[in-house]
């Protein structure tokens, strides 16, 4: 009797251990990159909880994941991909029932540049496809949700109107920066971004491209150069040192350091950036 009452108990055990794995799988939402990770964990709440697979400062461009991330993707709610550079993203529906969205549907592309999360406008749309993608799945927290969305939208809607008065300070319509990750931006408001190296490419620039941006910011009395830290500072160090332009943070946001990481977010780093791209161009 005793041995059956140890056994009814474990079996219990065992049940409860599972239901409640079953339950922690069923609350997760996976993303793949810092961007779609933390407008995620805006809107979520604590709703679900938001895992991302590429972290710390992993490139993003060339990450590729683990059979575990997969496996991992293909237990949860929904898995959420910015598209181009994490297509990876959508193994993760294939044998599986689980959800996985392209959040940046809706958005007009410029052809070779994924960055599409580094304009205020392209983030409200990012954001909808989320909060659509939540309802879709907790349709009970759809308030929730409609309201957590409204909040970011006004706070992109007021980063958007802090550059748009800032324009008429603007000495020039030209930015210079390490990596191209601001096109969207640029195109929203008429500007032109000046880059150091490729899209797909983080490497050191031929002499020949960086002689070419020196003249450039000799001819045009450039003051800063706009560089991410987590890329390669080599990148810039032969324009600094024969220009004399002051280097300028700017984050974008493919990877984030683990200090910034645990003092910001996505609405206060696009902030810094528009600030410090307004200073760029009004001096």
């Amino acid at each position: 009797m005793k041995r059956l009452f140890t056994v009814i108990i474990l079996s219990m055990m065992i049940l409860f251990s599972a239901c409640s794995k079953v339950t922690k799988q069923n609350n997760k939402i996976y993303t793949t990159i810092y961007p779609v990770y933390s407008i995620t964990k805006f809107i979520a709440g604590d709703k679900f909880e938001v895992e991302r697979i590429v972290k710390g400062t992993a490139e993003p461009h060339s990450f590729e994941p683990q059979t575990q991330d997969i496996a991992e993707m293909m237990e949860s709610r929904a898995v959420l991909y910015i598209g181009h550079i994490d297509e990876w993203a959508k193994k993760a529906s294939e044998g599986s029932n689980v959800k996985v969205v392209e959040v940046s549907k809706g958005i007009n592309k410029i052809e070779e540049d994924p960055h599409v999360w580094t304009s205020p406008k392209n983030a409200i749309i990012i954001a909808e496809n989320i909060k659509n993608t939540l309802i879709e799945i907790d349709s009970v927290n759809k308030d929730y949700y409609e309201k957590n969305f409204n909040k970011f939208k006004f706070e992109m809607e007021r980063i958007n109107e802090k550059f748009e008065k800032e324009k008429a300070n603007f000495k020039r319509d030209v930015f210079v920066i390490a990596h191209p990750a601001f096109g969207y931006l640029a195109r929203d408001f008429g500007l032109t971004q000046i880059a150091l190296t490729g899209q797909e490419e983080v490497e050191e620039p031929s002499p020949k491209e960086v002689a070419k941006v020196i003249d450039f910011i000799k001819e045009k009395n450039i003051k800063y150069v706009l560089f991410d830290r987590t890329e390669n500072e080599n990148i810039i160090r032969p324009v600094v040192e024969t220009t004399g332009v002051e280097k300028l943070e700017i984050f974008g946001m493919g990877a984030v350091p683990q200090d910034v990481e645990e003092k910001e977010n996505y609405v206060t780093l696009m902030e810094r950036n528009i600030d410090n791209i307004i200073k760029a161009l009004k001096e």
